[in-house]
């Protein structure tokens, strides 16, 4: 095994030992000491990254560091008190960059969207529907909420719309990274919005830091396509 894979192995280790550090803040109710956890994820993903990628000059490179870069951003701000709609832009900003991510690869093949456009239009009835449930209880929040429900369903359709696009294992990464994420915010609405529970926080953190590493990995595996 060479060094740099050995480096981003250790890496890969320690995002899952803070991942889990920070579930048992969360259960114990812990949220100081999430300040020590939670803001490491993003950059230990980003080191792992940068140790696995060999073309690190290139516009897709840059736009994963992006995505998680601002994705760092959200995390940081959500933590902070009255600084939701910075938090909410900031991640905003993310899944724009894996948008545009997605979008550049696979050019000159039909995707998965693109051979069945009825998968749009289930995203988008998910997206209506939900953000109809979610109306009565986001008073002056429900335009920002409306227009992130539309970016990350966008980032999903993009995300699906990969598979036949690029190799099957690297397709996959991206689709239940992306499943996971729109997963994870849905989760997150409810908790903020509607109903707050311990199991809902905890479920929030397990598919966000599951489906940022996927998205992670399939980037890593692209470079071979």
């Amino acid at each position: 095994m060479l060094a740099g894979q050995r480096k981003a192995i250790i890496a890969w280790y320690v995002y899952a030992i803070v991942v889990l550090l920070d579930l048992l803040f969360i259960y114990l109710n812990m949220g100081y000491e999430r300040w020590f956890t939670k803001p490491l994820l993003m950059p230990l993903l980003m080191i792992g990254f940068y140790i696995s990628c060999t073309q690190r000059t290139t516009k897709s490179f840059f736009l994963i560091i992006a995505a998680l870069l601002f994705s760092w951003g959200g995390d940081v701000l959500l933590q902070m008190e009255g600084l939701f709609i910075p938090g909410l832009v900031s991640f905003l900003l993310a899944h724009i960059f894996y948008i545009i991510y997605f979008a550049k690869t696979g050019t000159g093949k039909k995707g998965l969207v693109q051979q069945k456009p009825v998968i749009a239009l289930a995203i988008l009835l998910y997206i209506i529907f939900f953000l109809w449930l979610l109306f009565p209880y986001l008073n002056s929040l429900k335009i920002p909420v409306t227009v992130y429900g539309i970016t990350i369903g966008s980032m999903l359709l993009l995300a699906l719309n990969t598979k036949y696009q690029l190799k099957d294992r690297t397709a996959t990464l991206f689709i239940t990274g992306a499943i996971l994420f729109v997963l994870s915010d849905s989760v997150l609405a409810v908790n903020l919005f509607a109903y707050k529970h311990l199991l809902l926080s905890l479920a929030v953190m397990i598919t966000y830091a599951a489906a940022q590493f996927l998205i992670v990995k399939g980037a890593i595996s692209n470079q071979d396509q």
